[in-house]
């Protein structure tokens, strides 16, 4: 804390796409926003070479340490996690300009007294659109229109309309709700899939992990919309594909560990799924030399569906004025992040 105003610190990474950085007009918008309690900020913004710390430099140390002296938030992606209780120790929060916060894990590092807080819902409004298009991709056979694109083939797809499909939302969060929302609008009949929810506002129904295989059978859209854990690496294998009919599609909008990569590229090599949409990957950027990029029936986005150019970096500085609020008012934080589920 510098003197008696709230020190929130923003630490970006140079390498990182525009979209995810922080500017100067973006902090004096955000006052702007918020004169009421302007002169009680003291924002400071900072930037390293790289998001991976093996790959910082001196200067980006000594700078981000010399931020940290009184920060009491700090807003960002990657850190030092050693020893933060010593080099901030007035940190109250730590916001990830992210939703997961996989990449920090596991959690020993945080110290007694500092929150996480995630990014979930700021991704909404473009995630949205985008889940929309995916279901109407594959719902008009888009994947393998390409397909017969790229491989200068007449491939005349004819197809039906998507109301009254049914569409499976493995993982019913922010995102998941989201797909569902955008599904009904459509008129699909939504079944959710989640450990944790019992219900949904916008699924007919939620079932647990349990009814996986009996719910996927049903399926003729199969969304992956679950955060990446321990619990979900993997958790969409070649046998969990095996439960869904040929006529089955699939988005991943999540993390790329949560599907077989390899299996799903077999599937749709053999005509056992219809076509998929994946925005995320096991290793990004997706290498040259993978053999998703010549999969038949799939349509690849380089992990760009839900991050808005415009106002992604405006929207996570608004949730975080509104947690500072609400701690100011006694009130509960938002998104915090429970460490033991790792989201």
């Amino acid at each position: 804390m510098k003197g008696k105003k709230t020190h929130i610190h923003i630490e970006n990474s140079r390498s990182s796409a525009e979209v995810f950085i922080a500017t100067e007009k973006h902090v004096e918008a955000l006052l702007a926003r918020n004169a009421d309690i302007a002169d009680q900020l003291d924002i400071t913004i900072g930037s390293s070479a790289y998001d991976e710390i093996e790959r910082w430099t001196k200067e980006d140390f000594d700078e981000y340490y010399g931020y940290m002296k009184t920060a009491d938030i700090m807003v960002g992606y990657s850190f030092p996690t050693a020893d933060i209780a010593k080099y901030a120790p007035d940190l109250r929060w730590i916001h990830f300009i992210s939703s997961g916060v996989e990449h920090i894990a596991p959690f020993d590092w945080v110290p007694e007294g500092v929150t996480l807080i995630n990014n979930r819902g700021v991704h909404l409004p473009k995630s949205g659109e985008s889940f929309a298009m995916f279901l109407r991709m594959l719902n008009a056979a888009m994947p393998r229109m390409l397909t017969g694109q790229r491989n200068h083939k007449w491939d005349r797809v004819f197809t039906t309309i998507i109301k009254g499909k049914t569409l499976v939302v493995f993982g019913v969060g922010h995102q998941g709700g989201e797909v569902a929302r955008r599904a009904k609008e459509m008129g699909l009949h939504v079944i959710g899939v989640d450990p944790y929810r019992k219900d949904h506002p916008c699924c007919d129904r939620v079932v647990g992990m349990d009814k996986m295989k009996e719910v996927f059978a049903d399926a003729d859209f199969l969304a992956i919309t679950a955060p990446l854990t321990n619990e979900t690496r993997g958790i969409i294998g070649r046998e969990q594909m095996g439960w869904l009919p040929a006529r089955a599609g699939i988005m991943n909008v999540s993390r790329g560990p949560l599907l077989d990569e390899k299996a799903l590229h077999d599937k749709l090599c053999a005509g056992e799924l219809s076509g998929a949409v994946l925005d995320v990957f096991e290793t990004e950027p997706l290498p040259e030399d993978s053999p998703l990029w010549t999969t038949p029936n799939l349509i690849i986005t380089p992990h760009v569906s839900s991050d808005d150019l415009i106002n992604y970096i405006p929207l996570t500085l608004d949730l975080t004025i509104e947690n500072l609020r609400n701690e100011i008012a006694g009130r509960p934080l938002k998104n915090i992040v429970d460490t033991s589920r790792e989201f």
